[in-house]
């Protein structure tokens, strides 16, 4: 059960008949393997993760959530979702949120035994801002940084910013000063780091495992758990945990949750930040002639049973259906608007009032001769892939032909910059630089990418208007009521259809303790929390 406190503040899955086989085999390899590998005393201290990722998990080119493991942020939500020191002890801002002033703590050490020195994060925050690299958007803004001892730096915002204490992690200069920074991504240190976090970087080997040992010096105390193996691969996660491979899954595969949710020796978490900052979300192409219709659009969104979706893909009914950009408070006191409700009878006048006819059950929609046709963009794995097919179902039922054209993550990005997609469905920033970017116009919000694309052809000067207001202030209370005024501009438009927010889940052995769903739910994140207890 999700109950949060209330607060003022790439690669293909398998297809349906080999993940079938691979199941069925899983099941057979349990079944003469027996019961796992809770009590083996040669794994008592030792913690095998299954991870999509390679050796570069540590660097950015991965998920954020392997960085904690092996660096420090300067804060971290605990498990009420409040906002609690990591490397700072404390900070303080500005009433406007432009001027802040943090204070690290002091004796935290590097893995090399250099100590850990505001000049550190000096050089990170100017390292991520670089031209060159433009790796953060939170310091895309920022215009100054000064250091006046070795455990204080101010930063000085050009505009408020409040949500940079806990999204990344900071680097060693004595390691990284003098390197190119034109080949930042491509850099050996991102295999091979010296961090300051829970855990020391002991060994990898290419695309196969990376393994860590449990920092001694660690400013929290030794972690618990002595040793961390994380294994690379995804595709035969059901058959790792079944065998006693691994003992922990990250974001597994939803199809594999039937399975496990019967399984005794596993725990299952979710794992959500509390501001909820990614919702899976269909972006229209507004400058398709019938996607350019908000009546079209939304008969498109009353046609798809958000909430089957979400029980499919077996997230927790408390997670709310949302139509509109929203704060994190508004979230979690459900002071959301009332979201279009699934009603296909809906969907079919609205169609038929735009002129899309139908002439029986089973045809596709016409207008002036011309079918219905939609091509939608994805990239194949998780949820995004049994959210396309269950609204290619949806559609199908009220006349529209939806054609699945799955794209590596590269031809993902080529054609989502030159607008070449009638649809496509990837994770949505809710941030005030995301709806700048999707619903403002603003190309420079995340550096232009594909994950911040203006969305063709939407243009609302009121829109635009309010989120630069938005952007302006640090006042919660303001914050909420122009989010307020934002609301029925966004539902008259529906400039895109939100499907769910984006958490992640994690299978995990049951004799491995200290998670908790839903903002102490990822095993990566909070592993130096975690401990093993024998429970045979």
């Amino acid at each position: 059960m999700v109950h949060p406190p209330d607060r003022t503040d790439p690669r293909s899955p398998p297809s349906r008949s080999r993940r079938a086989f691979l199941t069925a085999l899983s099941l057979a390899i349990a079944g003469m393997l027996g019961c796992g590998v809770e009590g083996n005393p040669d794994r008592a201290s030792t913690v095998t993760v299954l991870y999509e990722a390679d050796e570069r998990l540590f660097g950015p080119v991965m998920p954020g959530e392997s960085w904690f493991l092996m660096f420090l942020p300067l804060a971290e939500h605990d498990e009420t979702g409040r906002l609690v020191g990591r490397l700072a002890r404390s900070w303080e801002h500005s009433p406007d949120y432009r001027d802040w002033v943090l204070h690290l703590r002091s004796g935290v050490r590097w893995h090399d035994g250099q100590p850990v020195t505001a000049d550190d994060v000096r050089f990170s925050i100017e390292l991520m801002a670089h031209p060159d690299v433009r790796f953060e958007t939170v310091w895309h803004d920022l215009d100054s940084v000064r250091v006046h001892d070795d455990t204080t730096l101010s930063l000085h915002y050009g505009r408020p910013r409040s949500n940079f204490l806990a999204w990344t992690v900071y680097w060693p200069r004595h390691h990284l000063e003098g390197r190119n920074p034109s080949t930042f991504y491509e850099w050996a240190f991102w295999t091979q780091p010296v961090g300051n976090g829970p855990y020391r970087y002991v060994r990898h080997v290419p695309r196969t495992m990376v393994e860590l040992s449990a920092n001694a010096d660690f400013y929290a105390g030794k972690p618990a758990i002595d040793r961390v193996r994380i294994k690379f691969g995804s595709e035969l996660s059901l058959v790792e945990l079944l065998s006693g491979n691994v003992d922990i899954v990250t974001r597994v595969n939803t199809a594999d949750l039937a399975t496990l949710q019967g399984d005794g020796r596993f725990e299952i978490y979710r794992h959500v930040w509390p501001n909820i900052p990614w919702l899976l979300t269909i972006f229209w192409n507004h400058q398709n002639a019938a996607l350019g219709d908000p009546g079209v659009r939304a008969a498109l969104t009353h046609a798809i049973d958000r909430r089957a979706l979400m029980r499919l893909l077996h997230l927790p009914d408390e997670y709310r259906i949302t139509d509109v950009p929203f704060t994190e408070r508004q979230y979690w006191r459900g002071a959301l608007p009332k979201p279009l409700a699934y009603d296909t009878a809906r969907a079919n006048r609205l169609l038929e009032n735009a002129g899309w006819v139908r002439p029986t059950a089973a045809s596709v929609r016409t207008r002036d001769g011309q079918p219905f046709t939609l091509t939608t963009l994805l990239m194949p794995g998780g949820a995004q892939e049994q959210a396309v097919v269950f609204i290619q179902a949806a559609l199908r039922r009220i006349g529209i032909d939806m054609q699945i054209q799955p794209l590596e993550l590269g031809a993902l990005a080529g054609a989502v910059r030159q607008r070449d997609y009638d649809a496509f469905v990837l994770p949505y920033f809710n941030h005030v630089d995301g709806h700048l970017g999707y619903l403002g116009g603003d190309t420079t919000r995340g550096d232009g990418n594909m994950w911040t694309p203006p969305v063709p052809g939407y243009s609302n000067v009121e829109v635009t208007r309010l989120l630069l207001a938005i952007e302006a202030t640090a006042d919660t209370t303001v914050i909420d009521s122009l989010y307020g005024d934002l609301a029925p501009l966004i539902l008259a438009d529906l400039p895109v259809t939100f499907l769910l927010p984006l958490d992640e889940t994690a299978v995990v052995r049951r004799h491995i303790r200290g998670l908790r769903s839903p903002f102490r739910g990822n095993p990566l994140q909070s592993m130096d929390a975690l401990w093993i207890e024998d429970d045979r």
